[in-house]
């Protein structure tokens, strides 16, 4: 019985099976564990969410053929029965919500709902008060050993540590039998109990699943105590196959800006925009991002340049329409880096970028330059490449020749293939070229850094840019870059024109993806009302709030503000800035002004305006960084760099780079309870007793919950016309 599934009952009439196996069938209950079903219908994606499981309370799913049946209907099949729901399964996702209404109003699906309501009676057994009291201690006990695996499963993901080896065997079945000698639980469940041991990969992967979903619901409810939320996507790692996007967010808590880990998801390398909407869309909906959404940002890897445009319009389709996501640039991506990943898409361009990571590997894996920070990234490693052209070249050659790495063979073979990249002209043409444009968006990024609250200022170094870029289009300015390279060997003609026509080619993508990455910088115009750049002059008491501004507020967030009220505390703080912490306070960022009006209960009184600066510092601009383990990029990426493989990739992921929520919320007396109630839930759990019986606490929930309903109301639920 441990191995049925729903494609075994639909094959194997249940009738057939005996009655303790019936009855063993139905205290199962359904089969909810089909979550991935979508189709196209006339050219719109439609997915079905898990959530329809909750709304309509007999459906059921096959996760191999990828259909809806009644359960109701399968254990109690009528003749004159429609099969669709009993036999040959549903898949009109865009009918679902109307096919479900008919079918619930069938006389033979109420027929069947009775018969199952009265075995399902069968299955409820009188338990006098001794047995209760014998099953409440030994759900106690089994609750006691959850709380040892939980804090085992916890350390584990928390210092990044393998959970299993090669055969099965890791740390943490080293750490159960280590606690086997000092703690009385845990030896006499190993010892005593032959039902559950909570050993096996799957009760490991199980755990962490279990911690993973109460850290999202904390997260949850974070998220829903604040006014606005962003989302940033990035891409984790790749392989042959599928590459994993990270899905965090950001948000505010008690006043200050809180960027969060959400989810790991696999993707094909050809996935569309559309595609990661879809998404987007599924993870995102237990925070409300179609009321609450006010950016979105993306590496340079998540899609092609040319489809970031209808990715961002995508993801605000799906939303309301008083509340659209913009496009901005999340400060911890390097511009320069981003660029580099969209321009991945123009192959020439990927494969001189896969060489320079050759370089940086190089350098960095040894002890072979005194200098590591010149290799850290491509656009260091290019222009060390253009300064120190004639040292590196001598460094790579005295690698080859000197006694000391005669034996080294690897490290031989390594530095000759760089020294014949050196040695290419159209490699070093590559080097001259991007050494220049990535100079540009460099000094670009710096200058935007301190102007990001005014969105005219920011469109003008936009626009200078891309002119900037621009002129070498021009064959006169590129061919600037010739002579560098003609210190390689001389070529002819015919290789420098293909390079020239490429190089237009190159630019063309990286002006586009820069004018994509800005497109949305003037819906923050209302930045300025409370720009850094003010602050010196609130000080003075000579700043005054440019009533022009308020446009953006009105257009963009009609819903969120009252523009009168928001005025009026405006031009209170201008005129007192006592009452944002001015002169009494360091405040020397727009969250530091947030933070004083929070811890100072100001916020009931002054709405508006806590809702202005909540908006600002909820967008992660340049304006408003996150340094060190607050920001989530870098929680990320040390996530990344750990190398661990084992599943489940996201629940190990949250783990890791949320360790200090773990931490927190393992302070909480009711994270045990928590953690097993959700663990409970689980197919795999079905061993072990863990809900306490008739004493005031949770009884065990019964799979079979629709059953326990008095009537057959004919529910009108859902109502989903666009799934």
């Amino acid at each position: 019985m441990d191995s049925l599934t729903l494609k075994d009952l639909l094959e194997k009439p249940f009738k057939s099976f005996t009655l303790e196996e019936q009855l063993e069938i139905v205290r199962r209950g359904r089969f909810t564990n089909l979550t991935e079903m979508s189709h196209t219908d006339k050219g719109k994606r439609r997915t079905f969410w898990s959530s329809w499981y909750q709304k309509v309370k007999w459906l059921t799913g096959d996760v191999t053929t990828k259909k809806l049946f009644c359960w109701n209907c399968i254990l109690f099949p009528t003749p004159t029965m429609n099969k669709t729901w009993s036999k040959v399964g549903f898949d009109d996702l865009r009918n679902l919500s109307q096919a479900t209404r008919k079918h619930e109003e069938s006389r033979e699906h109420v027929y069947a709902t009775i018969k199952l309501r009265l075995l399902a009676k069968k299955t409820e057994k009188k338990i006098d008060p001794v047995d209760n009291l014998e099953k409440n201690v030994e759900v106690k006990r089994n609750r006691e050993y959850l709380e040892r695996l939980i804090d085992i499963s916890s350390t584990l993901g928390r210092l990044e540590m393998p959970f299993r080896g090669e055969n099965e065997e890791g740390l943490y079945a080293d750490l159960v039998y280590l606690l086997k000698k000092y703690d009385d639980i845990v030896r006499t469940q190993l010892e005593q109990c032959h039902t559950f041991h909570g050993l096996s990969p799957t009760i490991q992967v199980d755990l962490v699943q279990s911690i993973e979903q109460v850290l999202l619901q904390k997260i949850t409810d974070e998220v829903s105590a604040s006014s606005f939320l962003s989302v940033m996507v990035d891409e984790v790692s790749s392989n042959s196959e599928t590459k994993h996007m990270s899905i965090s967010i950001r948000y505010v808590k008690n006043g200050e800006p809180v960027e969060r880990f959400v989810k790991l998801f696999g993707v094909g390398h050809t996935t569309k925009a559309e595609e990661i909407a879809a998404i987007l869309d599924k993870e995102l909906e237990r925070f409300n991002y179609k009321d609450k959404m006010v950016s979105q940002s993306y590496d340079g890897k998540v899609v092609k340049a040319t489809d970031l445009y209808s990715l961002q319009q995508a993801v605000k389709r799906n939303q309301h329409s008083h509340c659209q996501a913009q496009l901005v640039h999340y400060y911890a991506h390097d511009f320069c880096m981003l660029l580099a990943q969209a321009l991945n898409s123009v192959q020439e361009c990927k494969l001189f970028f896969s060489v320079i990571l050759v370089f940086c590997k190089f350098f960095q894996s040894s002890d072979l330059h005194p200098d590591k920070k010149r290799f850290d990234s491509i656009p260091s490693c290019i222009a060390t490449l253009k300064a120190q052209y004639d040292q590196v070249l001598r460094l790579l050659q005295y690698f080859t020749t000197d006694e000391l790495y005669k034996n080294r063979g690897t490290l031989i073979a390594d530095a000759v293939n760089l020294i014949n990249h050196l040695q290419n002209f159209r490699f070093m043409v590559f080097v001259a070229m991007f050494d220049k444009y990535f100079s540009l968006v460099n000094d670009f990024a710096e200058e935007v850094k301190g102007i990001v609250f005014n969105a005219q200022a920011c469109r003008k170094l936009v626009n200078t840019l891309t002119d900037n870029l621009k002129v070498y289009q021009k064959r006169t300015e590129f061919d600037s870059f010739i002579p560098d390279a003609s210190i390689t060997r001389p070529t002819s003609l015919a290789v420098v024109d293909s390079l020239f026509t490429l190089n237009v080619h190159v630019l063309d993508s990286l002006i586009h993806e820069v004018w994509g990455r800005f497109l949305d910088i003037e819906l923050g115009d209302f930045f300025g009302l409370v720009g850094v750049d003010k602050f010196e002059d609130l000080e003075n008491g000579t700043a005054k709030p440019d009533m022009s501004l308020f446009l953006s507020i009105r257009d963009n967030y009609p819903k969120f503000f009252d523009t009168a009220k928001l005025k009026i505390e405006l031009q209170l703080l201008y005129t007192d800035p006592t009452i944002g912490g001015f002169g009494e306070h360091d405040i020397k960022q727009v969250r530091d002004l947030l933070k004083f009006i929070h811890y100072n209960d100001l916020k009931e009184h002054i709405p508006e305006l806590y809702k202005l600066l909540e908006l600002v510092v909820t967008i992660p601009s340049v304006g408003e960084p996150l340094e060190g383990r607050c920001c989530v990029l870098n929680r990320i990426d040390a996530y990344r760099n750990s190398e661990r493989k084992e599943e489940p990739l996201s629940g190990l992921a949250m783990l890791t780079i949320e360790k200090d929520l773990l931490v927190e919320m393992g302070r909480s007396e009711k994270w045990y309870g928590q953690v097993i109630d959700q663990f409970a839930k689980l197919p795999s759990t079905s061993s072990i007793e863990l809900m306490y019986k008739d004493d005031g606490r949770p009884t065990q929930e019964i799979k079979v919950e629709w059953i326990a309903q008095p009537d057959l109301e004919i529910k009108t639920e859902p109502d989903y016309e666009v799934l």
